[in-house]
């Protein structure tokens, strides 16, 4: 499901003025991104970039346009991860 606006605004705040929630943040994504990349594998760039935003001094990261922020490449990340743990729950479950 999708971050409501505010709910990103709050994170993305959260992220900047605390540090300890950064790196919770930061190491709650890496502990997704195997499952993630199996199911998304051209997620691979994205994560690197997120790695190098959350690696930088809050505000200064220059954004190009239309890129995703910390928060929209940690979304997509959430889907991939989602998805690939429902296609192996489904793969589980299948009768041969």
């Amino acid at each position: 499901m999708p971050l409501s606006d505010e709910k990103k605004a709050e994170t993305r705040d959260r992220i900047n003025r605390d540090p300890d929630f950064r790196d919770e943040f930061l190491t709650s994504a890496r502990n997704m991104y195997m499952k993630a990349l199996k199911f998304e594998p051209e997620l691979a760039s994205e994560i690197d970039r997120f790695e190098k935003i959350l690696g930088a001094e809050p505000d200064t990261y220059e954004f190009e346009e239309g890129e995703d922020d910390e928060i929209g490449i940690f979304e997509r990340l959430l889907t991939a991860y989602d998805n690939q743990n429902l296609f192996e729950e489904k793969e589980a479950s299948t009768i041969n």
